[in-house]
């Protein structure tokens, strides 16, 4: 057997010491835990007690309130405290206090709820209260005030006197029904006045309907002599009804006395008259544009279109247009083609060309005008004042009475340039008055003063004679054909040229009285010898089918 350690111990004694240690924890646990309770017990038989008496002593102090209060049976209750309006609206109690809104002070039970009262100043508790904000503002009773000031509180009210503030629906009409039943209830007191006097308390003079269950207001009221006329007035029939009832508006409305037949799908409607006020002013008119200005609107116009087109190719909406071969790309715009060959694709690129040019001679066909057209065409460029401010007039007077031969052209002129007016053959002068467009007054204007020669001299011999005599013919031309008058009239007065002969410078005027342009011949009796000056004009005027 193994060699005992003089450090080993025997099996009884190990034994016996672990059992010994373990009892002695266990007893100081229980003692701990006796000790615990004992003291808890304690604690709460102190808090019990602790209760009680408080809640004995509340008891005793509800007693003798209520002892207090059956003492005094007839105390008197406190009574209300009477509270003004001062200057500015605010409300104030007996004592001149301001009465803050929200009541009598808070009742917060809570103590953090509570409002605490701010800290007093021990210096300050003898002096006078701080005077109030309209006292201060009133300058009677603040001997400080200044009232270049602002007074607090015064940018305030003034923003709310501005604000927009809405009418409460029903006001307007609570104003008008309380209205209309005080002028019925005066109405009532004149009718009752004038029929029995003395006896306005004795019967029943008003007839009140039910009050509406809207806003509570009782209806207008309305005594029984007006309420019986306003039913008087009320026909039996209405005139809209008596054309479709048998016996008219006598018949009244009786279920077999309607005329069906009257009854059909047509509405008759009104006939539209005119508003009473003035017609709207008429639109400006618009200014004609010069040769440049039409020309930048055309190419605008075309730039436009272009840059669409170009869009919609881009887009793929529009397929891109074949590419324009001619003999001179021919070899740049197709390589392969040209070598591979050449005869082929040069027939190929001239027919080509040949129906570009046929296109746009078909195309020129397509816009040429016809014989009709074009006759049409002049006919309103002659006619047609691109201006248009009215009808242009000019006044010619001639000094001597021409032949024949002029006559012819001064009528046939004025036919062909789809003038309209008239020439007078008066002893003292001649006239001729000449309506229409622009370019048919130039025309017509360069035949009077430059093509027709109104002197006639014979044909001279002499170089020197001929210059004199063309400077002489020149000046007598002047002398014999003169611009009296030109300018715009509203509507032209003659509907055609004519000649016609005055016996008399009270004959001419007569005549031209009678189209309303009387003076026209005072203009040429007056006015003839200053006359307008001639404008030179280098215009080529195409003169197809006048007469020279």
């Amino acid at each position: 057997p193994r060699k005992r350690s003089r450090w080993d111990s025997t099996p009884g004694e190990g034994g016996a010491v672990a059992n010994g240690a373990a009892a002695a924890a266990m007893s100081q646990g229980l003692a701990a835990a006796k000790l615990a309770a004992q003291e808890a017990l304690s604690k709460a038989q102190a808090d019990v007690q602790t209760q009680a008496l408080r809640a004995a002593q509340m008891q005793h102090a509800v007693q003798v309130g209520l002892s207090s209060l059956a003492a005094k049976p007839d105390a008197a209750a406190p009574k209300p405290s009477l509270v003004t309006l001062d200057a500015s609206g605010r409300l104030i109690d007996e004592r001149g206090k301001e009465i803050k809104a929200g009541g009598a002070g808070s009742n917060a039970t809570l103590r953090i709820n509570q409002t605490t009262s701010a800290p007093k100043n021990p210096l300050l508790e003898g002096s006078a209260a701080v005077p109030d904000i309209a006292s201060k503002a009133d300058g009677s009773r603040n001997p400080y005030f200044d009232p270049r000031m602002a007074v607090p509180g015064a940018g305030r009210d003034a923003r709310k006197k501005r604000a927009l503030n809405f009418v409460a629906e029903g006001t307007f009409s609570r104003k008008a029904d309380e209205m209309r039943a005080k002028v019925a209830v005066e109405q009532m007191l004149r009718d009752s006045r004038t029929k029995q006097p003395g006896r306005l308390a004795a019967q029943p003079l008003l007839l009140q309907s039910e009050a509406r269950p809207s806003d509570g207001l009782a209806a207008p009221v309305m005594s029984a002599a007006t309420l019986k006329l306003e039913l008087q007035k009320v026909p039996a029939v209405e005139w809209w009804d008596a054309a479709l009832l048998r016996g008219g508006a006598a018949g009244g409305y009786a279920e077999d006395g309607v005329l069906l037949e009257h009854i059909t799908h047509y509405v008759e409607h009104p006939v539209p008259v005119d508003p009473p006020a003035e017609p709207p002013p008429p639109p400006p008119m618009p200014l004609p544009l010069t040769k440049k200005e039409r020309k930048k609107l055309r190419t605008q116009r075309r730039l436009a279109a272009e840059k669409e087109k170009q869009d919609q190719i881009r887009c793929g909406l529009m397929a891109p247009p074949p590419p324009k071969i001619k003999i001179s790309n021919l070899m740049q715009a197709m390589k392969n083609e040209a070598v591979a060959d050449p005869s082929a694709l040069e027939a190929k690129v001239r027919a080509e060309m040949a129906q570009r040019v046929k296109n746009h001679e078909e195309r020129n066909l397509a816009r040429k005008l016809t014989p009709a057209q074009r006759r049409e065409k002049k006919r309103r460029k002659m006619l047609n004042d691109p201006s248009g401010g009215g009808t242009p007039v000019t006044l010619y007077r001639i000094h001597t009475v021409p032949n024949k031969q002029k006559l012819y052209k001064i009528d046939i002129n004025a036919q062909q340039n789809h003038l309209t007016g008239l020439m007078l053959l008066a002893d003292e002068c001649n006239l001729v008055v000449v309506e229409g467009g622009p370019k048919a007054q130039r025309r017509y204007r360069k035949l009077l003063l430059h093509r027709i020669d109104w002197t006639d001299f014979g044909a001279a011999d002499d170089d020197d004679d001929e210059d004199e005599e063309e400077e002489a013919r020149r000046r007598a031309q002047s002398e014999v054909c003169q611009v009296v008058w030109e300018g715009l009239v509203v509507k032209p007065q003659f509907k055609n040229f004519r000649v016609e002969a005055a016996r008399s410078s009270e004959g001419a005027r007569k005549m031209l009285a009678e189209r309303g342009c009387a003076h026209y011949w005072d203009m040429a009796r007056t006015n003839g010898a200053e006359g307008v000056p001639e404008e030179d004009e280098d215009e080529d005027e195409d003169r197809e089918g006048l007469v020279v």
